[in-house]
């Protein structure tokens, strides 16, 4: 961890932007304790990461969670993700506090049918531009993410470990989505 003043960053930017893209935290002190901190982006992609997981854990049932991972069963996490779509059923216009419209009956459906279906469950999240995420993490740590709207594609936006990230579009029936999981994990 290095400790740089405000000014110190401004004349060497290039220094500690370098730092921090070498897995170094950069602490910059303010007023008030509002300090700074720079980290690459890698780092904030990994804390990202953990806090999303850490979100979904603290969203479902924590009774399944109090036996350790190894025992969640895919059917108690299936049954979890379809609670969590029931209660984004719900959502009224302007969930968000920035005029995000409330969620179709169609496009409920269609997910809780894709979910009932999948063989490896997400963690599903409502976006204010009326979709589904369905999003997954592998052993390789990479990130992808399946946005579900009512048209007959998906977007997947895949961020691998590596950090090439790609974008596609693949038809939303269940084999197509099946397969793109599978491809994922494999």
């Amino acid at each position: 961890m290095t400790i740089a003043k405000q000014m110190e960053i401004r004349a060497n930017i290039k220094k500690y932007f370098d730092m921090a893209n070498a897995g170094e935290v950069v602490i910059v002190p303010r007023k008030q304790g509002k300090n700074v901190v720079i980290i690459s982006e890698e780092e904030y992609n990994n804390l990202s990461r953990i806090e999303r997981i850490g979100t979904y854990a603290r969203s479902i049932d924590h009774s399944s969670f109090g036996k350790g991972i190894e025992s969640v069963k895919p059917e108690d996490i299936r049954s979890d993700n379809l609670k969590k779509l029931h209660n984004i059923s719900l959502l009224k216009d302007d969930w968000n506090g920035n005029g995000a419209p409330a969620f179709t009956g169609i496009l409920i459906d269609k997910v809780a049918d894709i979910i009932r279906r999948l063989p490896i469950q997400p963690e599903i999240f409502p976006t204010a531009l009326q979709t589904i995420q369905l999003e997954y993490d592998n052993s390789r740590h990479d990130h992808m993410e399946i946005e579900i709207d009512g048209s007959d594609t998906a977007s997947v936006f895949i961020v691998p470990y590596s950090g090439n990230e790609s974008e596609e579009s693949i038809p939303s029936d269940i084999a197509s989505l099946t397969e793109r999981v599978m491809q994922f994990y494999g």
